[in-house]
């Protein structure tokens, strides 16, 4: 491939050249969740917790395709009825965790579909430990059975955690208990519709943790149990968790490389502030820098996702730059990836050494085995800007 792609912004152009040219239709064999994805707008969408400073207007403008009203609080259903934009719902775990879905969590989740209009799904328990499974998965199961035409699904740990008595909740089996037994139980027993995850990678110091690891294991996962994948991405700040508020290059970087390995949704974390500084101030309402990266960044998402949702990942790889690091699990990119050989050279040209100076691949097939590849900058930095970041 002889082309030049000096920014993040030009190689998401090259790829939607080529993705989206003759998408096939619906198959009948695709899992639930994989039809509402391709039967709706690509999801963009950012927790929202404070309806004084929740202004739907703003909210949409930055590209969002729907609400995440994270606590049920009347002046924010109303903001997004009034407004007449689709949204997902949220149980919270602390109505579940002691008698399970009772009548009343019932009652009122169904209240609150007939009286604000276009609830699209449901999200059920964030982050809940295996001991909780079965209780989630009997709470998906009721909420599949009365909305057939919804989306359900949870939300999963993430991986980093520094015992795995996190994960799992109580005392491990005998037999031991890994990040990857939690992700596979968590998609088997919850039988969610999405499989989810969150991950915070930008450190105060600079540094960048745990940015593949469970995003390509999600990935295999919810390929091998054909379910749909999606991730909260970073938008805020937490000076107790020591994150760093993410700079452009940070946030386009997260998210564009959850598209390249096929994730069909995109969560911000957050949009008010809730455990930190994030796209809306709390103070004076004010809109702080990241919105405006998060806007910019959202109409590409959404163009590009429009193709996405109608293809199947299949491969993945990673081609480093002049330091030649390849983060674990990821698979080094060469010219037989993908299945055929189509691309027959990449290289990175610029000869400084950096951190991040690596691109993605990834490879997809649709409906009718057409395939399609899509390249992705990594190179990030604190404070850095796209522009100060490009690559060619």
């Amino acid at each position: 491939m002889n082309r030049h792609l000096p920014t993040t912004r030009w190689m998401i152009l090259v790829a939607l050249s080529l993705l989206t040219t003759g998408i096939a239709p619906v198959s009948a064999e695709l899992s639930r969740g994989h039809k509402w994805v391709r039967h709706h707008p690509y999801t963009i969408m950012a927790l929202s917790i404070n309806p004084e400073l929740f202004i739907a207007e703003q909210y949409m403008a930055a590209g969002m395709t729907a609400a995440l009203p994270w606590k049920i609080k009347t002046g924010m259903y109303e903001h997004i009825a009034a407004a007449g934009m689709p949204w997902h719902g949220h149980i919270r775990s602390s109505r579940l965790r002691k008698a399970g879905l009772t009548e009343e969590v019932k009652e009122q989740a169904i209240s609150l579909v007939d009286k604000y209009p276009n609830c699209i799904a449901w999200l059920i328990w964030d982050e809940p430990q295996r001991i909780v499974m079965p209780q989630v998965g009997q709470a998906i199961e009721w909420f599949k059975e009365k909305y057939p035409d919804k989306l359900i699904y949870s939300n999963a740990l993430p991986q980093g955690a520094r015992r795995m008595t996190k994960y799992y909740g109580g005392p491990l089996p005998e037999e031991g208990y890994t990040y990857e037994q939690y992700m596979r139980d968590f998609a088997t027993i919850t039988k969610g519709d999405v499989l989810m995850y969150d991950a915070y990678p930008f450190m105060q110091d600079g540094s960048t943790k745990n940015m593949f690891g469970t995003m390509l294991l999600t990935r295999k996962i919810g390929l091998e149990t054909n379910i749909p994948y999606w991730s909260f991405v970073q938008a805020y700040k937490d000076l107790r968790r020591k994150y760093r508020m993410p700079s452009e290059s940070d946030v386009r970087m997260q998210v564009f490389m959850h598209l390249v390995c096929g994730y069909t949704g995109i969560l911000y974390f957050t949009y008010e502030n809730a455990q930190g500084p994030a796209m809306v101030e709390n103070s004076t309402g004010k809109l702080r820098p990241i919105y405006y990266d998060v806007a910019r960044l959202n109409k590409e998402v959404f163009n590009l996702g429009r193709s996405i949702r109608f293809l199947r990942s299949t491969d993945v790889r990673y081609l480093p730059g002049v330091d030649g690091q390849i983060p674990e699990p990821a698979i080094e990119w060469s010219a037989d990836a993908g299945g055929e050989k189509r691309i027959r050279s990449i290289t990175i040209e610029d000869s400084q050494e950096a951190a991040d100076k690596d691109v993605l691949v990834g490879y997809f097939q649709d409906d009718s085995d057409r395939q399609y590849f899509m390249i992705s900058n990594l190179w990030h930095d604190m404070n850095a800007t796209s522009d100060q970041r490009m690559l060619t």
